[in-house]
Protein backbone atom coordinates (compact mmCIF):
# COMPACT_ATOMS: atom_id res chain seq x y z
CA UNK A 1 0.00 0.00 0.00
CA UNK A 2 3.05 2.32 0.83
CA UNK A 3 4.16 1.67 -2.19
CA UNK A 4 1.15 2.60 -4.66
CA UNK A 5 0.95 5.94 -2.37
CA UNK A 6 4.90 6.19 -3.73
CA UNK A 7 3.62 5.93 -6.99
CA UNK A 8 0.80 8.01 -7.26
CA UNK A 9 2.87 10.66 -5.37
CA UNK A 10 5.41 10.47 -8.22
CA UNK A 11 3.12 10.83 -11.10
CA UNK A 12 0.82 14.00 -9.67
CA UNK A 13 4.30 15.45 -9.34
CA UNK A 14 5.71 14.09 -12.83
CA UNK A 15 1.87 15.70 -14.14
CA UNK A 16 1.97 18.82 -12.19
CA UNK A 17 5.38 19.50 -13.73
CA UNK A 18 4.59 18.94 -17.07
CA UNK A 19 1.63 21.09 -16.98
CA UNK A 20 3.60 23.99 -15.50
CA UNK A 21 6.16 23.43 -18.41
CA UNK A 22 2.93 23.45 -21.00
CA UNK A 23 1.49 26.53 -19.77
CA UNK A 24 5.24 28.52 -19.46
CA UNK A 25 4.21 29.17 -23.31
CA UNK A 26 0.11 29.84 -22.70
CA UNK A 27 0.93 32.28 -19.98
CA UNK A 28 2.67 34.85 -22.74
CA UNK A 29 2.13 33.90 -26.07
CA UNK A 30 -1.72 34.04 -27.85
CA UNK A 31 -2.03 31.26 -29.91
CA UNK A 32 -1.10 28.10 -30.36
CA UNK A 33 3.04 27.29 -30.87
CA UNK A 34 4.13 24.35 -32.95
CA UNK A 35 7.55 22.89 -33.42
CA UNK A 36 9.63 23.13 -36.19
CA UNK A 37 11.91 20.50 -37.11
CA UNK A 38 15.45 20.98 -38.88
CA UNK A 39 15.34 18.33 -41.94
CA UNK A 40 17.95 20.62 -44.22
CA UNK A 41 20.59 18.51 -44.49
CA UNK A 42 22.55 20.62 -47.23
CA UNK A 43 23.08 24.23 -46.93
CA UNK A 44 22.52 26.37 -49.97
CA UNK A 45 25.98 28.24 -50.98
CA UNK A 46 25.13 31.15 -52.97
CA UNK A 47 27.64 34.25 -54.35
CA UNK A 48 26.09 37.50 -54.13
CA UNK A 49 26.32 39.93 -57.32
CA UNK A 50 27.34 43.46 -56.53
CA UNK A 51 24.91 46.08 -57.78
CA UNK A 52 27.42 48.98 -58.96
CA UNK A 53 26.05 52.58 -57.72
CA UNK A 54 27.35 56.12 -58.86
CA UNK A 55 26.96 57.98 -55.27
CA UNK A 56 26.89 57.86 -52.32
CA UNK A 57 25.16 55.26 -50.64
CA UNK A 58 23.94 54.58 -47.27
CA UNK A 59 21.01 53.79 -44.61
CA UNK A 60 17.63 52.18 -44.77
CA UNK A 61 17.23 50.14 -47.83
CA UNK A 62 14.33 49.24 -50.31
CA UNK A 63 14.24 48.46 -53.81
CA UNK A 64 11.29 48.64 -56.37
CA UNK A 65 12.37 46.62 -59.92
CA UNK A 66 14.92 49.92 -61.40
CA UNK A 67 14.78 51.76 -58.37
CA UNK A 68 16.38 51.49 -55.44
CA UNK A 69 16.04 53.95 -51.77
CA UNK A 70 18.37 54.49 -48.67
CA UNK A 71 16.95 56.12 -45.74
CA UNK A 72 20.03 58.41 -45.26
CA UNK A 73 20.54 60.06 -42.08
CA UNK A 74 23.49 61.83 -43.79
CA UNK A 75 21.73 63.92 -46.26
CA UNK A 76 21.03 67.47 -44.81
CA UNK A 77 17.96 68.67 -45.99
CA UNK A 78 16.23 65.42 -47.37
CA UNK A 79 15.56 62.14 -46.25
CA UNK A 80 15.49 59.98 -49.12
CA UNK A 81 18.07 59.48 -51.99
CA UNK A 82 16.97 56.87 -55.01
CA UNK A 83 19.10 55.31 -57.28
CA UNK A 84 18.14 53.62 -61.06
CA UNK A 85 19.69 50.17 -60.40
CA UNK A 86 20.39 49.39 -64.15
CA UNK A 87 22.53 52.94 -64.59
CA UNK A 88 24.10 53.23 -61.42
CA UNK A 89 23.33 56.91 -61.54
CA UNK A 90 21.24 58.75 -58.63
CA UNK A 91 18.09 59.80 -59.68
CA UNK A 92 17.98 62.73 -56.86
CA UNK A 93 17.19 63.19 -53.09
CA UNK A 94 13.42 63.27 -51.94
CA UNK A 95 11.42 63.91 -48.62
CA UNK A 96 12.18 67.72 -47.00
CA UNK A 97 13.29 68.12 -43.66
CA UNK A 98 12.20 71.18 -41.51
CA UNK A 99 9.24 72.02 -40.47
CA UNK A 100 6.74 73.54 -43.12
CA UNK A 101 3.67 72.07 -44.40
CA UNK A 102 5.26 69.27 -46.06
CA UNK A 103 8.21 69.10 -43.84
CA UNK A 104 9.09 66.84 -41.19
CA UNK A 105 12.00 66.44 -38.33
CA UNK A 106 12.13 62.13 -38.89
CA UNK A 107 10.43 59.91 -41.38
CA UNK A 108 9.82 55.73 -40.52
CA UNK A 109 11.36 53.48 -42.99
CA UNK A 110 9.46 52.12 -46.47
CA UNK A 111 7.91 48.76 -45.49
CA UNK A 112 5.79 48.10 -48.32
CA UNK A 113 5.20 50.16 -52.59
CA UNK A 114 2.32 50.02 -54.13
CA UNK A 115 0.47 51.57 -57.09
CA UNK A 116 -1.95 53.61 -57.91
CA UNK A 117 -3.30 54.45 -61.38
CA UNK A 118 0.04 52.62 -62.48
CA UNK A 119 2.36 55.02 -60.33
CA UNK A 120 4.31 53.80 -57.89
CA UNK A 121 3.12 55.32 -54.03
CA UNK A 122 4.23 54.58 -50.67
CA UNK A 123 3.25 55.38 -47.18
CA UNK A 124 5.56 57.46 -45.14
CA UNK A 125 4.71 58.07 -41.05
CA UNK A 126 6.17 60.95 -39.92
CA UNK A 127 6.05 60.51 -35.64
CA UNK A 128 6.77 63.60 -34.27
CA UNK A 129 4.54 65.31 -36.50
CA UNK A 130 1.94 62.90 -35.95
CA UNK A 131 1.43 62.72 -40.02
CA UNK A 132 0.71 60.35 -42.36
CA UNK A 133 2.21 60.71 -46.04
CA UNK A 134 1.14 59.13 -48.95
CA UNK A 135 4.55 60.09 -51.63
CA UNK A 136 4.11 60.06 -55.33
CA UNK A 137 7.50 58.19 -56.16
CA UNK A 138 6.68 58.18 -60.01
CA UNK A 139 5.53 62.15 -60.32
CA UNK A 140 8.49 63.06 -57.90
CA UNK A 141 11.12 61.22 -59.90
CA UNK A 142 9.05 63.14 -63.03
CA UNK A 143 9.14 66.66 -61.90
CA UNK A 144 12.35 66.02 -59.86
CA UNK A 145 10.56 67.42 -56.64
CA UNK A 146 8.60 65.35 -53.69
CA UNK A 147 5.07 65.36 -54.84
CA UNK A 148 2.93 64.04 -51.43
CA UNK A 149 -0.31 62.95 -52.88
CA UNK A 150 -1.85 63.32 -49.30
CA UNK A 151 -1.19 64.07 -45.92
CA UNK A 152 -3.52 62.50 -43.31
CA UNK A 153 -3.09 64.05 -39.56
CA UNK A 154 -2.34 60.42 -37.44
CA UNK A 155 -1.98 60.68 -33.47
CA UNK A 156 -1.17 58.54 -31.50
CA UNK A 157 0.69 59.09 -28.60
CA UNK A 158 -2.91 59.73 -26.27
CA UNK A 159 -4.47 56.51 -27.69
CA UNK A 160 -1.86 53.79 -27.34
CA UNK A 161 0.13 55.32 -24.06
CA UNK A 162 3.65 56.71 -25.72
CA UNK A 163 3.95 53.38 -27.93
CA UNK A 164 4.47 54.62 -31.31
CA UNK A 165 3.68 53.19 -34.79
CA UNK A 166 6.54 51.65 -36.79
CA UNK A 167 5.16 49.12 -39.73
CA UNK A 168 2.63 50.35 -42.07
CA UNK A 169 1.25 48.14 -44.09
CA UNK A 170 -1.90 49.03 -46.76
CA UNK A 171 -4.60 46.56 -46.88
CA UNK A 172 -6.91 47.98 -49.18
CA UNK A 173 -7.84 51.85 -50.44
CA UNK A 174 -9.38 52.46 -46.61
CA UNK A 175 -7.57 49.67 -44.26
CA UNK A 176 -3.98 50.06 -43.11
CA UNK A 177 -2.00 47.60 -40.46
CA UNK A 178 -0.09 49.57 -38.04
CA UNK A 179 2.57 48.12 -35.58
CA UNK A 180 2.83 49.33 -31.93
CA UNK A 181 6.41 48.64 -30.94
CA UNK A 182 6.91 47.69 -27.16
CA UNK A 183 6.98 51.20 -24.55
CA UNK A 184 8.21 51.09 -21.30
CA UNK A 185 6.24 51.93 -19.09
CA UNK A 186 8.90 51.71 -16.24
CA UNK A 187 11.85 49.40 -15.47
CA UNK A 188 10.27 46.23 -15.02
CA UNK A 189 7.45 46.53 -17.59
CA UNK A 190 6.45 47.63 -20.94
CA UNK A 191 3.73 47.77 -23.31
CA UNK A 192 3.25 44.78 -25.84
CA UNK A 193 3.79 45.00 -29.21
CA UNK A 194 0.45 45.21 -31.32
CA UNK A 195 -0.63 44.91 -34.68
CA UNK A 196 -3.90 47.21 -35.16
CA UNK A 197 -6.27 47.74 -37.87
CA UNK A 198 -7.77 51.20 -38.27
CA UNK A 199 -8.92 53.02 -41.00
CA UNK A 200 -6.68 54.63 -43.16
CA UNK A 201 -8.26 58.54 -43.69
CA UNK A 202 -9.49 58.75 -40.48
CA UNK A 203 -7.63 56.86 -38.04
CA UNK A 204 -9.97 55.09 -36.80
CA UNK A 205 -9.33 51.84 -34.73
CA UNK A 206 -11.08 48.85 -36.24
CA UNK A 207 -9.42 45.85 -34.91
CA UNK A 208 -6.16 45.05 -32.39
CA UNK A 209 -4.00 42.00 -32.67
CA UNK A 210 -1.59 41.07 -30.36
CA UNK A 211 0.58 37.80 -30.46
CA UNK A 212 1.39 38.19 -26.89
CA UNK A 213 -1.01 37.92 -23.51
CA UNK A 214 1.18 39.82 -21.30
CA UNK A 215 4.85 40.98 -20.47
CA UNK A 216 7.30 40.02 -18.29
CA UNK A 217 8.18 41.51 -14.91
CA UNK A 218 11.78 41.33 -14.62
CA UNK A 219 14.18 43.92 -13.51
CA UNK A 220 17.07 41.87 -13.18
CA UNK A 221 16.72 40.32 -16.62
CA UNK A 222 19.59 40.70 -18.71
CA UNK A 223 17.88 42.49 -21.39
CA UNK A 224 15.15 45.50 -21.12
CA UNK A 225 11.69 44.51 -20.81
CA UNK A 226 10.94 46.58 -24.42
CA UNK A 227 13.04 44.48 -25.89
CA UNK A 228 11.51 40.58 -24.70
CA UNK A 229 9.39 40.73 -27.42
CA UNK A 230 10.99 42.75 -30.26
CA UNK A 231 11.03 41.27 -34.00
CA UNK A 232 11.92 41.74 -37.53
CA UNK A 233 8.48 42.18 -39.24
CA UNK A 234 7.75 41.60 -42.74
CA UNK A 235 4.00 41.65 -44.33
CA UNK A 236 2.78 39.06 -47.01
CA UNK A 237 2.67 40.86 -50.49
CA UNK A 238 -1.18 39.65 -50.89
CA UNK A 239 -1.87 41.40 -47.69
CA UNK A 240 -3.30 38.25 -45.63
CA UNK A 241 -0.43 37.44 -43.41
CA UNK A 242 2.33 38.82 -40.89
CA UNK A 243 5.38 37.40 -40.05
CA UNK A 244 7.11 38.09 -36.86
CA UNK A 245 10.60 36.72 -36.43
CA UNK A 246 11.11 36.79 -32.89
CA UNK A 247 15.04 38.01 -31.97
CA UNK A 248 15.43 36.86 -28.59
CA UNK A 249 13.53 33.08 -29.93
CA UNK A 250 14.34 30.75 -32.11
CA UNK A 251 10.58 31.66 -33.55
CA UNK A 252 8.59 33.29 -36.19
CA UNK A 253 4.99 34.33 -35.71
CA UNK A 254 2.71 34.11 -38.64
CA UNK A 255 -0.37 36.30 -37.72
CA UNK A 256 -3.37 35.91 -40.30
CA UNK A 257 -4.85 39.76 -40.71
CA UNK A 258 -8.06 38.41 -41.26
CA UNK A 259 -8.74 35.58 -38.60
CA UNK A 260 -6.58 37.67 -36.04
CA UNK A 261 -5.28 34.37 -35.05
CA UNK A 262 -1.48 34.05 -34.40
CA UNK A 263 0.46 30.88 -34.69
CA UNK A 264 4.02 30.51 -33.43
CA UNK A 265 6.79 27.98 -35.05
CA UNK A 266 9.40 26.97 -32.85
CA UNK A 267 12.79 25.48 -33.39
CA UNK A 268 12.86 22.12 -31.94
CA UNK A 269 15.21 22.41 -28.43
CA UNK A 270 15.02 25.82 -28.40
CA UNK A 271 14.26 28.52 -25.23
CA UNK A 272 10.89 29.04 -24.34
CA UNK A 273 9.50 32.19 -22.88
CA UNK A 274 10.65 31.41 -19.37
CA UNK A 275 14.54 32.51 -20.33
CA UNK A 276 12.94 36.34 -20.06
CA UNK A 277 12.27 35.18 -16.23
CA UNK A 278 15.60 34.58 -15.49
CA UNK A 279 18.95 36.30 -15.63
CA UNK A 280 20.69 33.90 -17.83
CA UNK A 281 21.95 34.85 -21.32
CA UNK A 282 20.13 34.96 -24.20
CA UNK A 283 20.80 34.49 -27.59
CA UNK A 284 19.99 36.57 -31.23
CA UNK A 285 18.28 34.28 -33.55
CA UNK A 286 16.06 36.11 -36.63
CA UNK A 287 17.42 39.74 -37.09
CA UNK A 288 16.14 40.62 -40.33
CA UNK A 289 13.41 38.95 -42.43
CA UNK A 290 12.04 39.92 -45.61
CA UNK A 291 8.90 38.13 -47.60
CA UNK A 292 7.29 37.23 -51.02
CA UNK A 293 3.80 35.18 -51.15
CA UNK A 294 5.44 31.85 -51.36
CA UNK A 295 8.40 32.07 -48.71
CA UNK A 296 9.54 34.26 -45.27
CA UNK A 297 13.70 34.64 -45.66
CA UNK A 298 15.08 35.29 -42.14
CA UNK A 299 18.75 35.93 -41.20
CA UNK A 300 19.86 33.66 -38.50
CA UNK A 301 22.09 34.27 -35.98
CA UNK A 302 21.77 31.71 -33.12
CA UNK A 303 24.44 32.56 -30.52
CA UNK A 304 25.15 34.90 -28.08
CA UNK A 305 24.94 38.70 -28.35
CA UNK A 306 27.40 40.54 -29.62
CA UNK A 307 29.86 43.12 -27.89
CA UNK A 308 28.82 46.83 -28.23
CA UNK A 309 31.35 47.83 -31.13
CA UNK A 310 31.45 44.05 -32.37
CA UNK A 311 30.12 43.70 -35.73
CA UNK A 312 28.65 40.15 -36.26
CA UNK A 313 29.09 37.99 -39.33
CA UNK A 314 26.02 36.53 -40.35
CA UNK A 315 25.66 35.44 -43.35
CA UNK A 316 22.84 32.24 -42.64
CA UNK A 317 19.34 32.53 -43.83
CA UNK A 318 16.46 30.12 -42.88
CA UNK A 319 13.70 30.30 -46.10
CA UNK A 320 10.29 29.23 -44.79
CA UNK A 321 6.98 28.66 -46.38
CA UNK A 322 3.86 30.71 -45.01
CA UNK A 323 3.02 27.27 -43.04
CA UNK A 324 5.94 27.36 -40.85
CA UNK A 325 8.11 24.82 -42.47
CA UNK A 326 11.68 25.15 -43.20
CA UNK A 327 12.59 24.74 -46.23
CA UNK A 328 16.11 25.49 -47.35
CA UNK A 329 19.15 27.38 -45.71
CA UNK A 330 21.37 29.58 -47.61
CA UNK A 331 24.71 30.17 -46.86
CA UNK A 332 26.39 33.86 -48.50
CA UNK A 333 29.78 34.38 -49.50
CA UNK A 334 29.50 38.10 -47.88
CA UNK A 335 28.03 38.94 -44.05
CA UNK A 336 24.59 40.21 -43.92
CA UNK A 337 23.14 43.15 -42.54
CA UNK A 338 20.04 44.37 -44.21
CA UNK A 339 17.45 42.25 -46.47
CA UNK A 340 14.99 43.47 -49.21
CA UNK A 341 12.91 41.51 -51.60
CA UNK A 342 12.12 43.36 -54.87
CA UNK A 343 9.59 40.74 -55.93
CA UNK A 344 9.03 42.13 -59.35
CA UNK A 345 12.53 41.08 -60.66
CA UNK A 346 12.93 38.21 -57.61
CA UNK A 347 15.55 39.67 -56.20
CA UNK A 348 16.99 39.69 -52.59
CA UNK A 349 18.63 42.87 -51.99
CA UNK A 350 21.52 43.14 -48.74
CA UNK A 351 23.81 45.31 -47.37
CA UNK A 352 26.98 44.17 -46.21
CA UNK A 353 29.02 45.60 -43.13
CA UNK A 354 32.10 47.53 -43.40
CA UNK A 355 31.58 47.41 -47.00
CA UNK A 356 29.65 50.10 -48.91
CA UNK A 357 29.01 48.10 -52.37
CA UNK A 358 25.69 46.44 -52.43
CA UNK A 359 24.75 42.96 -53.65
CA UNK A 360 21.69 40.53 -54.80
CA UNK A 361 20.99 37.28 -55.17
CA UNK A 362 18.95 35.63 -57.97
CA UNK A 363 15.79 33.94 -55.76
CA UNK A 364 15.17 31.56 -58.76
CA UNK A 365 18.59 30.21 -58.47
CA UNK A 366 18.58 29.28 -54.98
CA UNK A 367 15.74 26.25 -55.93
CA UNK A 368 17.87 24.97 -59.03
Amino acid sequence: MERIREILCLVIILTTCVSCHKNDDSTYFNGEIRTIEDGIKNVKKVTLKVVPLDGANFGWLSTYDSLMFFLNPKLTDRFYNIFNIDTGKEIGTFGNKGGGPEEVSTFAPIFQFFKEGGELKTLLFAPNEEKLFVWNITQSIRQSTTIMDRIIPYTWRAENDGAPYLLMFLLNENTLIAELQSFPLSDEEATLPIYQKRTFDTNKLLESYSSYKKSVKNSEASILPESFFYSNDAFKPDRTKVVQAMVNLPQLNILDVETGQTVGYRMKGGPDFTIFEGTGEIKKYYTRVQADDNYIYTLYWGKERWKHFEVPYMNIIHVYDWYGNLVQKIETDRGIDQMWIDPTRNRLYVTSPKVDDIFYLDLDSIWD
